[in-house]
């Protein structure tokens, strides 16, 4: 591990003690944030070494000041929502406050967006548009929406999806030898809700008019959380975050020492809400980053397959160093495991599509030429550098798009237009194509790796 990384191990729990190293404390207190650690940092640096301590109580302790103003913020927003929300089922809080809240201790605070799951969506929606919420983000799978006002942003959920690797196999993840196309079967991934009437039924703790899950439920929360951002490699936000956050690992250790956490509830829990996978891969990532699994289920000892998009699958190595920064991930790794291509086999051939890439200067131009007519109801498109990207959607002739693109639109001959600017000097790509019928069942899918690097088109289907 590097030196600014063994700094946010310490900080999480890690017993190891930080080399004094060169590194840039602008870095380092950039990725405190992202891992949400001042308050855990502020409390440990009086017993660590002097010259981390020299550094960084200072930054530390304002960093954590704010993260407390912040979090009186939620708790206020929060504590309003549920008295206008009157004789309707309060919303239980999850992630974020949710363990500090639970364990009465100020340094386990961390906040970000808050994060609340409800009984009723509608009720709740038409509550915070009352109180001058206003949606800034469209409903998406259990999310029903991004709403924010005044700086705090509120993700409502109609419950907390439990991922699993469900019908995924490794003997499925090896591509052919000696051939062009590997055609992977499906594998839908397993993907069990947790609902509100779940997290009331576990005896929810309630701070004020603030809810949070009991001890047991909450760290099955955390573990499907930390497991879905490790295993979702195409996710679209591509913020600057890391793909594992290490003070989601620490609460772990803070709720299992709980005094109401129950081994035994937890175990059942763990049956019930099929959290086996994400159970085994936190205890791995707990041991690897932080030393020790401190949850009762043995760790898991991997290899653990990663969702490159879609239903596509592949097992990939895993940099330890890498999964604390928010470098995304590296394509150059990705393309030697993909041949020329990876199909879907859905028993549908995938659809005679294009796509060419362009440079001028620090912009590129992806084109993706669709065919000319077809009887799927949605066509989707992935357009990936590892570091920004695009998901489109094109649905009765509107074309929809999210990512880090400059510009998307449907030009005629059914062609679909991305530029961005990037790095000038070349590299590794994903571009997909998807197709879905009327209830968004999925036809075909199709995802090629492309290089970049001349003027020239690099290619085609």
């Amino acid at each position: 591990m590097g030196a600014v990384t063994q700094v946010l191990r310490w900080g999480a729990g890690a017993h190891d003690i930080p080399e004094d190293q060169d590194f840039d404390d602008r870095v380092l207190l950039d990725l405190i944030g992202q891992h949400a650690l001042s308050g855990r940092l502020e409390r440990r640096l009086p017993t660590g070494p002097a010259w981390l301590r020299d550094r960084l109580a200072g930054p530390v302790a304002a960093m954590h000041s704010d993260t407390l103003a912040l979090a009186e913020t939620h708790i206020r927003a929060i504590d309003r929502i549920v008295a206008s929300l009157g004789e309707q089922p309060p919303p239980i809080v999850v992630k974020g406050i949710a363990t500090g809240l639970l364990t009465g201790e100020n340094h386990l605070l961390r906040c970000g967006d808050i994060d609340l799951v409800c009984a009723d969506g509608e009720p709740l929606i038409e509550t915070l548009t009352r109180l001058g919420y206003e949606r800034t983000r469209a409903p998406f799978l259990h999310e029903l929406g991004e709403f924010t006002r005044e700086g705090v942003e509120i993700d409502v959920h109609a419950y907390l999806p439990v991922p699993g690797y469900g019908a995924v196999r490794h003997a499925d993840l090896a591509p052919p030898e000696h051939t062009k196309t590997w055609y992977q079967p499906r594998r839908a991934p397993s993907m069990h809700p947790i609902r509100h009437g779940q997290l009331v039924d576990g005896s929810t703790v309630t701070v004020g008019r603030v809810s949070v899950p009991d001890p047991c439920l909450l760290t099955i929360v955390l573990c499907a959380h930390a497991f879905l951002n490790f295993t979702n490699m195409w996710s679209l936000s591509h913020r600057a975050k890391p793909y594992v956050k290490l003070a989601e690992l620490a609460d772990l250790h803070a709720l299992v020492e709980h005094e109401a956490f129950d081994t035994k509830r937890f175990l059942a829990l763990v049956a019930d809400l099929d959290a086996g996978d994400a159970v085994r891969w936190a205890g791995w990532a707990s041991t690897v980053l932080l030393g020790r699994n401190p949850l009762p289920v043995p760790a898991g000892t991997g290899p653990f397959p990663r969702c490159l998009w879609w239903e596509f699958w592949a097992r990939l190595p895993v940099d330890e160093e890498a999964l604390l920064l928010p470098d995304w991930f590296d394509l150059a790794t990705v393309k030697p495991l993909l041949r020329s291509r990876i199909e879907l086999d859905t028993g549908r051939p995938a659809p005679p599509w294009t796509v060419e890439v362009r440079r001028d200067g620090d912009r590129v131009t992806v084109m993706v030429g669709l065919p000319e007519s077809t009887d799927a109801a949605t066509e989707r498109g992935r357009v990936d550098f590892g570091g920004c990207g695009t998901e489109w959607v094109l649905s009765d002739g509107q074309l929809t798009a999210v990512g880090g693109h400059d510009t998307c639109d449907l030009l005629s001959g059914r062609r679909v237009r991305l530029r961005y600017r990037v790095p000038r000097a070349g590299g590794e790509m994903l571009v997909g194509v998807a197709e879905q019928d009327a209830s968004g069942g999925l036809l075909s899918a199709v995802l090629l790796p492309a290089t970049w690097r001349s003027a020239d088109p690099v290619g085609a289907r």
